[in-house]
């Protein structure tokens, strides 16, 4: 930085609390992207069970714009993408946004899936209600059953029972 009179010091401790902020936000974006508790349990369950995948997979949607589930599942009568969800209402939100574009591109109801962290009382009622009109929704503590939805084909409850 070489010397600067008195008077520029205020000029140049600005200057450089700028530069450091802007190398930690390079080293941010330069940073690969972590993966989830969650989307490290469902990677590692379907190593597990042996069924094949690909991670975050680019979807194409029918104009051009692209969407990247947490995973597509190769299935042999059908695809399955996975969108999986560990906690926040926003990525409750991202769930709802993703699966709405990808019902765009000619996806039927049975492939996709939204699993979420935990179980349906961890959830708010009416998000989940309306997620389910849009998607199956699993649970991680239920994984027996998004077992099932997977390799039979067996539906998914609706995770909140319909109001008489």
């Amino acid at each position: 930085m070489g010397r600067r009179p008195l008077e520029q010091a205020a000029t140049l401790v600005s200057d450089l609390s700028s530069a450091m902020l802007t190398t930690d936000g390079l080293r941010w974006l330069a940073a690969p992207e972590r993966d989830s508790k969650l989307v490290r349990q469902l990677y590692a369950y379907l190593d597990d069970a042996r069924i094949a995948y690909d991670r975050r997979p680019t979807v194409e949607l029918p104009r051009g714009a692209r969407v990247r589930p947490t995973a597509r599942i190769n299935l042999p009568k059908r695809t399955v993408l996975v969108q999986a969800v560990g906690g926040s209402e926003q990525g409750l939100e991202h769930a709802l946004s993703l699966v709405q574009r990808i019902e765009r591109a000619d996806y039927a109801f049975d492939q996709c899936l939204v699993l979420l962290k935990g179980n349906p009382q961890t959830w708010p009622a009416d998000h989940l209600d309306l997620l389910a009109d849009h998607t199956p929704v699993g649970f991680s503590d239920r994984m027996d059953a998004v077992t099932r939805f997977l390799k039979e084909g067996t539906p998914l409850e609706r995770p909140v029972p319909s109001e008489p």
